[in-house]
């Protein structure tokens, strides 16, 4: 049974107004989308999926996952789907579905019509209605069967014993329809030209028996298309404030487009006749965003035109419709979810224990928002604040916590692992393999152009890129400034970039799960972190590349730890470069650079102190010359390129790295000739307010 949720969603306002705005019925009816919700594994698409079926559960609606049983024909979804729209509601007259009954009866019971006397058939088929109706008003009295199919049920779920599963939509979902109205109603439409009805019913009952491909193709546009009318008959004789709803969950699970491209179908042959518009609404969600059509952003003929859910509505997808349209992927409106915002984590937070609200900006920062790994991280950061009463030490070790994954029990396995686990289960093994060196390089694309995948095989380089990017895990580049070192503002230096269109970047929390998993592979095996960095260094060391590529290529020196010649790099352009902000963009993406061991290790000493030790430490044992010759410098860019890593700096009020950074910030400003100005106002995005 579907869990029915018991509060909204974070972050799902702006589809909630969507589908709201969508199923709100004209009179007269209207052209409706197929609205999909596309977004990663875990990014919180089923949730949102049943909250919509929460708000619609006052009026017909029905939810279906094509992930939960295994593939279904398309008219049994449209079964299931009728099954769970006739449900009855008080005051509200029940969704009938006569036309598909009739043909479902013909079409999936032993009754052989073939070679029968027309007369003898209309008999037999009467008789099966009756024997129907009558087993359900048997089966009603000993039974609480029609009550179970209620309001959320994933229809893959509902127990319904006896006779073919598709055959209870005569038996359960129409119980009060008499046998005169199904035999009439169905029978009329499904008359064919100057043939008799019974005729066309004969020859469906010959089509359902055969095994050939297209005559099991017409069985289901023509049940289908009885499926539509009896909603088109139904609201035109009782006209609703609301459209019927159809949630379909995981239709990127095998067949699970089948039913979708035959309703888009009908609908098109239907406004071909001029026949009206269904009143269907359907909201379906997808991981793969391969598996949706739509229309093509016109600057991009290769990508899908993707819809933010803040700037998504009827009026934009009406303003989609090619004029005139050429193929029928106009339909098909794609909204990505979004990610959790940090207040929205806070709230989650709040929920969850008080006590967890000061870990907000660490859950928010690590997962950037994504809705699963918020979750997870905030029950692990539950068991080390309540449970066990740690504080920011024991927190920078979150990754290290032992989590359970959904499905079958099995052992807890750390943090890290969990989520490469969950996240990356669509992909082969070869294909995770790959990902995580290639989450060596800053821009994804630069990975697979630096050949860091040689040793593997032709089909894992071949799809890596495309899957990847079908998996929405591709997304566009955090701005690399003092906002992502713990201090105020974002994107305040994205001025400095290069002309050109931005790279993607894998998503920061994949990303950092990731680079987990590299840094523990033997640093200098062909696929441990030395080699992958010096790969990746070589590669953008090359002549004649531009600007961007040294940067790139001093950003894998430091992942080397190469920090003396980072600081003397530094030290050269900030004599060189004719503003601060050009220096403070070089400054901020050379220290973006991942660190193998990032967090201190929990032991005593040094090493286990506070980051603000370890700055010292570090610049110590990595750059003593440097230390000597640019103390505040070197100083600057180790503790930058320590808060890169937001577990350098998880103190409750102001991180605890934000001290040393505008202190070092000063001491540069004292020097001659260097733009004091400019480092003295980035020097106050670390200082605290009250």
């Amino acid at each position: 049974m579907v869990i029915m949720p018991t509060e909204r969603p974070q972050g799902v306002k702006d589809v909630v107004r969507l589908f709201e705005e969508c199923r709100t019925r004209v009179v007269g009816g209207r052209e409706l989308p197929v609205i999909a919700l596309l977004g990663g594994r875990g990014s919180g698409k089923s949730t949102t999926l049943r909250w919509l079926g929460y708000l619609a559960s006052n009026r017909p609606n029905a939810l279906y996952d094509f992930a939960s049983a295994p593939p279904k024909r398309p008219h049994e979804v449209a079964a299931r789907l009728a099954l769970g729209l006739s449900y009855r509601f008080p005051r509200q007259p029940a969704v009938l579905f006569p036309r598909l009954a009739l043909g479902l009866l013909v079409a999936n019971t032993t009754l052989s019509l073939g070679g029968a006397d027309p007369r003898t058939v209309r008999a037999e088929l009467k008789r099966a209605l009756r024997q129907a109706k009558e087993s359900n008003e048997a089966y009603e009295r000993s039974s609480d069967a029609v009550e179970a199919i209620g309001v959320l049920q994933d229809l893959n779920l509902v127990p319904l014993p006896g006779i073919n599963l598709v055959l209870k939509l005569v038996q359960f979902g129409l119980p009060r329809l008499p046998v005169t109205v199904m035999w009439r109603t169905g029978l009329s439409w499904y008359a064919d030209g100057p043939h008799r009805p019974v005729d066309a019913l004969m020859r469906l009952n010959e089509l359902a028996e055969s095994a050939a491909p297209e005559d099991q193709d017409q069985v289901d546009r023509l049940l289908c298309a009885a499926f539509v009318e009896d909603l088109r008959d139904h609201f035109l004789r009782h006209p609703r404030d609301k459209e019927c709803v159809a949630l379909l969950d995981n239709i990127d699970a095998p067949r699970g487009r089948e039913f979708l491209d035959l309703l888009v179908r009908i609908r098109e042959a239907n406004a071909a006749l001029d026949l009206g518009h269904d009143p269907l609404l359907v909201v379906a969600t997808a991981a793969n965003a391969r598996g949706v059509p739509g229309p093509y952003a016109p600057h991009l003929p290769a990508e899908l035109r993707l819809r933010t859910p803040q700037d998504a509505s009827y009026e934009d997808w009406l303003a989609t419709i090619p004029r005139p349209a050429s193929t029928a992927k106009w339909h098909w409106y794609p909204v990505k979810l979004r990610d959790l915002t940090e207040p929205e984590v806070t709230t989650l937070a709040e929920r969850t224990a008080a006590p967890l609200v000061h870990t907000s900006s660490l859950i928010h920062r690590l997962s950037y928002g994504h809705p699963w790994s918020a979750h997870v991280l905030l029950d692990a950061a539950y068991a080390i604040v309540v449970e066990r009463r740690g504080g920011a030490a024991e927190l920078r070790h979150i990754l290290d916590s032992a989590v359970s994954l959904p499905g079958p029990p099995e052992d807890p396995i750390p943090l890290d692992a969990a989520a490469r686990r969950y996240l990356l289960r669509d992909l082969s093994e070869g294909q995770r393999a790959g990902l995580r060196i290639c989450a060596a390089a800053r821009a994804f694309d630069s990975a697979l152009d630096a050949g860091v995948l040689e040793e593997f095989d032709q089909l894992t380089k071949d799809t890596l890129r495309r899957d990847i990017d079908a998996r929405l895990w591709l997304v566009p580049p955090v701005p690399e400034d003092a906002g992502t070192r713990g201090g105020r503002g974002s994107g305040y230096l994205e001025h400095c970039r290069e002309e050109g269109r931005l790279a993607v970047v894998l998503q920061p929390w994949l990303r950092l799960v990731l680079l987990e998993a590299l840094s523990q592979e033997p640093p200098d095996a062909p696929s441990g972190w030395i080699t992958t960095h010096e790969k990746l260094r070589g590669w953008h060391q090359r002549e004649q590349w531009p600007r961007r590529h040294v940067l790139d290529a001093r950003y894998h020196s430091l992942a080397l730890n190469e920090l003396d010649r980072t600081v003397a790099y530094l030290a050269e352009r900030f004599s060189e470069l004719p503003s601060t902000d050009q220096w403070l963009y070089e400054l901020y993406a050379i220290t973006a650079a991942p660190m193998r061991v990032p967090v201190a290790p929990s032991r005593p000493g040094p090493l286990g102190s506070s980051p603000s030790d370890r700055v010292r430490e570090l610049a110590r044992h990595l750059a003593p010359a440097s230390l000597d010759e640019h103390w505040a410098l070197t100083m600057l860019v180790t503790a930058v390129w320590l808060a890169a890593d937001p577990r350098n700096r998880v103190a409750h009020s102001a991180p605890e790295l934000n001290s040393t950074i505008a202190a070092m910030f000063h001491q540069l400003a004292a020097l001659p000739h260097s733009g004091a100005t400019g480092l003295l106002r980035e020097a106050e995005r670390y200082e605290p307010r009250p």
